[in-house]
């Protein structure tokens, strides 16, 4: 299991305000109370994400992101000298740090592997209670298999302001869990199986990106 799907998953059960969680309910509805849900999952997440930065920090000093996977960012498109709300920012777990140098603009096109999450959910399945998560998109099957994916092309700047500000932080190689609050995702709109109110979650590897006006090569 990977390790920021551990975290979505322990945090997400440890939330208390699913409608119903007998067994015998046969009327849970995993959706119930979507936005309030949703809210609290964000929350919980940055505590993760806060509690174990301020840990590496009193640890570690100025050395403390070398000690923690954790990050916490001010989404680009909002003021970056002034105190902002906690929706303001976005979570990043790292599973994987890349060797790449320097990270992509605002401007520049990248090509990334990724799955999208909505927030974990239970469901009844033959009687038992499970957790479910549900993939809104995806550029891969499976596994994440570098060698044989085909990475997305995108924009940077077409992209959520939640998961652009992730790409310009991001180095070539790096396999992120990035979680975004709906304000930084679809805020109150529903785009395809995307609920309104929902906090989303990418599982994302960059692979290559390229500065505006340069055409990115076909990938191989």
């Amino acid at each position: 299991m990977k390790k920021g799907l551990f975290y979505a998953g322990t945090i997400a059960l440890s939330l208390c305000v699913f409608t119903a969680c007998k067994e015998e309910d046969d009327a849970y509805d995993a959706y119930a109370n979507w936005p309030a849900r949703n809210a609290e999952y964000f929350v919980q997440i940055a505590a993760e994400a806060r509690d174990s930065i301020a840990l590496a920090r009193a640890q570690h000093g100025d050395q403390w992101e070398a000690h923690c996977n954790w990050r916490m960012f001010k989404a680009t498109t909002k003021p970056q000298n002034v105190l902002g709300a906690l929706t303001d920012s976005i979570c990043v777990y790292i599973e994987q740090r890349g060797e790449g140098k320097g990270c992509p603009t605002w401007s520049d096109t990248v090509r990334v592997n990724y799955r999208g999450y909505l927030m974990p959910t239970q469901n009844v399945i033959n009687g038992e209670w499970r957790e479910e998560r549900t993939v809104f998109s995806q550029s891969f099957i499976g596994e994440l298999d570098t060698q044989i994916a085909v990475p997305a092309k995108m924009g940077v700047s077409t992209a959520i302001a939640g998961f652009a500000t992730a790409l310009q932080y991001m180095h070539v190689g790096d396999v992120w869990w990035i979680y975004i609050p709906s304000e930084l995702g679809y805020g109150n709109q529903a785009s395809g199986s995307i609920r309104p109110y929902s906090t989303l979650t990418y599982y994302t590897n960059l692979m290559d990106y390229n500065e505006a006006g340069i055409p990115a090569p076909e990938w191989k």
